[in-house]
């Protein structure tokens, strides 16, 4: 399929719901319709398609070292700063401390170096109570020649009852 036909399919995808069943359906030009089926109607026969690289349109990667990815706190300020009501009555705090890393040698930050707790209270100012959580570090080492290493920051999850 060349380019030209590539962009007369591309319509719009609609959800079609009765009472008893949701459909999804692709229009295409021309009026044909075509359904595309659901998991529940599978296993499929996998169907690969040779990529078209005039259709990529990203960029490439930037460097590690480029300014924009420069980082502005110290290793170990909390960052990706993250909460989740898990209940009523309660919530998760999550964040990242120390410095991600990429690369050939890569060594892995030690999570009991750091502790993992939030400081809460009722008032802006007076954090009276505290709760301790856990802390984590995630690594992918390839042990191929070639590929690069990864390994996170130290990763902390605390629990608020």
């Amino acid at each position: 399929m060349g380019n030209c036909e590539a962009l007369k399919i591309l319509l719009a995808i609609f959800l079609i719901t009765t009472t008893t069943t949701t459909k999804v359906v692709l229009v295409v030009a021309g009026g044909t319709l075509q359904r595309i089926p659901t998991t529940l109607q599978g296993p499929f026969e996998p169907v690969t398609r040779r990529f078209d690289p005039s259709l990529r349109r990203g960029s490439d990667d930037l460097p590690m070292n480029h300014t924009r990815l420069k980082k502005n706190v110290t290793s170990n300020f909390p960052e990706q700063i993250a909460l989740a009501i898990s209940s009523p009555t309660s919530m998760w705090v999550s964040w990242v401390s120390g410095d991600a890393q990429i690369g050939s040698n890569v060594t892995p930050l030690d999570p009991s170096t750091v502790a993992s707790d939030v400081w809460y209270g009722k008032q802006s100012g007076k954090y009276t109570s505290k709760r301790g959580g856990n802390a984590t570090v995630y690594s992918q080492l390839y042990p191929f020649k070639g590929l690069l290493n990864y390994t996170s920051g130290i990763i902390h999850h605390v629990k608020i009852d």
